[in-house]
């Protein structure tokens, strides 16, 4: 089967299509990957300013928080980088970040 240029020029089209969308995609899940860091570095400084607080009711889990963004940068490692084919994480992640104080007493508004 001889193929015709024009089915040459086409092919060669989509290849080099389909390898910039991976390197964009690549580049953005870099990109990704740095405002984890952020994240990371928002919550951190939110979480010393609420030690400095009065004891609320509820506060935010700031330990979950950093789990799930721990789970979602090593997922995006997996991917740029995979050392070989292997069963993916189903973990799903927390998503609910308000948690009682330990040191809360009893409302009274109800009362």
């Amino acid at each position: 089967m001889k193929l015709s240029p024009y089915t040459l020029l086409i092919t060669c089209f989509f290849a080099l299509t389909t390898a910039a969308q991976d390197a964009l995609e690549s580049s953005d899940l870099g990109l990704v990957q740095q405002q984890i860091g952020t994240l990371e570095l928002l919550a951190d400084r939110a979480r010393s300013s609420a030690a400095d607080s009065d004891n609320p009711r509820y506060r935010f889990d700031y330990p979950r928080l950093a789990a799930d963004l721990e789970r979602v940068r090593h997922g995006i490692n997996n991917y740029l980088s995979p050392s070989r084919a292997q069963p993916a994480d189903m973990v799903e992640l927390a998503g609910d970040y308000r948690a009682e104080s330990l040191h809360s007493s009893p409302s009274n508004e109800h009362d």
